[in-house]
């Protein structure tokens, strides 16, 4: 009696086991499927609107992210004196910088940050390299990012004292960011076109990981959430066909 007990004791852990590990794969595997779907549906937008050039009707934008990816124009001028160079971005295994500079829209007294691009960190740490730019009234062309969650870090968004510029910066915040220029951002960055001069290396990434790796991260996920119902069913019908 006392073993026939201990078997089904055991019997029953191994199905709660088996089940909470369905439950747990079943979820990422889904998880990981709804990640592809937004990111193919962020691609598809990048796709579609990669030729498209769209007229900003106001500045202030009603609402920001409705722009997403969109190609615009901006009429206006950089503020050289004041940039940002956002930290720890990297390109084929280098580490770098993406150059934020102010621009003063003309038409609606707007200030944008435009990400004008990659640039490799020098030698030294201690030393930022060259960002010049062209202060003229000029036409710019770029595609509206519109961050998808604000940020998270635990350290300061940015190093230094606040009259060193160009100012390394660990995450882009635009309310803190603009504290720091004295200035009302806007909530995006203009990502600069490669066609337009004065930008450094342009090859934008709409995501570190496209949509069909969050599928394969999926399917790798219900595969294991097979192996396991499989594995149970087996345990149980051995078990049942000794009796």
């Amino acid at each position: 009696m006392g073993s026939t007990n201990a078997v089904q004791l055991r019997r029953g852990l191994v199905t709660i086991a088996t089940l909470l590990c369905l439950g747990l794969f079943l979820s990422l595997g889904n998880w990981q499927l709804q990640r592809g779907y937004a990111k193919a549906a962020i691609e598809q937008s990048v796709a579609q609107n990669k030729e498209q050039l769209q007229e900003i009707p106001q500045l202030p934008l009603v609402d920001a992210s409705t722009w997403r990816n969109k190609r615009v124009t901006l009429l206006g001028h950089y503020d050289s004196s004041r940039q940002f160079m956002l930290d720890n971005q990297i390109r084929d295994g280098r580490v770098g910088y993406n150059v934020l500079t102010p621009f003063y829209v003309k038409p609606w007294q707007a200030w944008v940050l435009i990400d004008r691009g990659w640039l490799a960190q020098g030698a030294s740490r201690e030393q930022l390299p060259a960002v010049a730019v062209n202060t003229d009234e000029q036409e710019i062309m770029g595609a509206i990012y519109v961050p998808y969650a604000k940020a998270f870090s635990l350290g300061e968004i940015a190093e230094g004292e606040d009259y060193d510029w160009p100012r390394r910066v660990q995450f882009i915040d635009f309310a803190e960011l603009g504290k720091r220029l004295e200035l009302e951002l806007q909530p995006f960055t203009l990502r600069l076109s490669a066609k337009v001069k004065d930008g450094f290396r342009r090859d934008w990434q709409t995501s570190q990981m496209p949509a069909m790796k969050h599928y394969g991260y999926a399917f790798q996920w219900f595969a294991m959430a097979a192996a396991v119902a499989i594995l149970w069913y087996l345990h149980s019908f051995r078990k049942k066909k000794k009796k």
